[in-house]
């Protein structure tokens, strides 16, 4: 099984997502972001950038996790077409609903296992209001087509998280105060990592 991470705007959290599901399915983390410093913070042989200048092509595997960034870059719709799942993060502004619906449209041309992740969500009435607009939206443009969307809560933990590319479990650890800080975070990618399984 390989995912893409992506969205046509930037800031959405693609690269955090990204990173955290690589850790916590112990999968390869590859990245087509210059400016992302993730692959870095990885081990050698698990964070890896596929720059413009060095690949013609992006390499397609198995359980790899594929951060995609928010520019044009034609070598990744193969990749979107052979992964097992898409994931498409959104904020809850307008602009970011907007980029959101843009994705969907270029990504389910390709490959129709797509899951929304509304991400950050704040505040419950707002996210819940977001998630039936895009379920409508969805339904009127795309009959027939089902298309999961799940909520992944603000946590300065996940945020925090780039800094070493620890996955917040292992972070935890058995450590009971940590596990209660974290547990927003911890329940937020299990339920990820289900919806990944079905």
């Amino acid at each position: 099984m390989s995912y893409v991470i992506y969205s046509i705007k930037g800031g959405v959290g693609k690269t955090t997502l990204s990173v955290q599901i690589s850790q916590m399915l112990e999968y390869t983390y590859v990245t087509n972001d210059p400016h992302s410093s993730a692959h870095n913070l990885l081990p050698e042989e698990k964070g890896f950038l596929v720059s413009k200048d060095e690949y013609e092509e992006i390499p397609y595997d198995d359980n790899v996790v594929y951060d995609f960034g928010g520019f044009i870059d034609p070598r990744i719709n193969d990749i979107i077409k052979q992964s097992n799942k898409v994931l498409i993060p959104t904020l809850t502004s307008i602009v970011d609903l907007q980029a959101t619906l843009a994705t969907l449209k270029d990504v389910i041309e390709i490959n129709k296992n797509i899951i929304i992740l509304i991400n950050r969500a704040k505040n419950n009435n707002k996210a819940n209001e977001l998630k039936d607009y895009l379920e409508e939206e969805i339904k009127k443009e795309y009959k027939g087509v089902k298309i999961p969307i799940i909520f992944v809560r603000e946590s300065s933990v996940l945020e925090d998280s780039l800094f070493d590319c620890e996955y917040v479990e292992n972070k935890a650890g058995n450590n009971r105060f940590k596990r209660h800080i974290y547990r927003n975070a911890i329940e937020d990618l299990n339920n990820i990592k289900n919806i990944l399984k079905d």
